[in-house]
């Protein structure tokens, strides 16, 4: 599990910000965003508290675009406000049902709104082995499985090749919280088609499922 952003100190030792600083940064940014976009929606806000949130929402994503550029290019410049790659827009997802599987609820939470609102119905989980379990009882009821890659009880890893016992052919899309090397190889292995690095970037993570989906 990963650690909390209040667990990360807010500067390293000689003063800089680090990797892990702006994982913690991209994170916070998109969970108040993705509950200011709830708050819209379920309260039906209007009137100024409704202009208010449509601020918060607009500042949370100039914060994700200019923390994933900083990560990125290791500067400060604003990054550029043409669309980014895996970015279509106009694009309507194929159908499908998609396991999310996140031992983070904001996590799960924030990935499900991506998705919904391309036109995907998700079935998020926090318990790994209770996500098998509901794959097991009914292989075919999901068309992807997302999945995080370090969580407690049984990992990603562990859950691909639990889920494939009864479903070979069921599309994964692996996600991780920190930059690290898998090999091909082993992604391979365990019937991976993607993997992405957290903090999620929602045209990526779009495209990449769209992708896995597409026949």
């Amino acid at each position: 599990m990963n650690r909390s952003e209040s667990e990360i100190p807010l500067v390293s030792a000689d003063g800089r910000l680090t990797r892990e600083h702006g994982h913690a940064l991209r994170n916070i940014f998109s969970t108040i965003l993705a509950n200011a976009a709830m708050v819209c929606e379920e309260l039906e806000a209007t009137g100024q508290v409704h202009r208010r949130l449509e601020r918060i929402m607009e500042a949370c994503h100039r914060g994700e675009e200019l923390v994933h550029h900083i990560r990125r290019s290791g500067s400060a410049q604003a990054p550029s406000s043409q669309p980014q790659a895996g970015e279509m827009p106009g694009r309507t997802m194929p159908p499908g049902c998609v396991l999310v599987v996140d031992d983070e609820k904001d996590i799960v939470a924030i990935i499900s709104r991506y998705l919904n609102k391309d036109g995907l119905a998700v079935h998020g989980m926090t318990d790994s082995r209770l996500a098998l379990e509901r794959v097991r009882a009914n292989p075919f009821a999901f068309d992807l499985l997302l999945t995080d890659c370090d969580m407690p009880f049984l990992s990603g890893p562990a859950l691909c090749r639990g889920v494939h016992e009864v479903r070979p052919d069921l599309p994964v899309l692996m996600v991780t919280g920190y930059d690290r090397h898998i090999s091909p190889e082993h992604l391979s292995d365990l019937g991976v088609g993607a993997l992405l690095t957290k903090p999620l970037n929602r045209q990526a993570l779009l495209a990449a499922v769209h992708r896995l989906l597409t026949p």
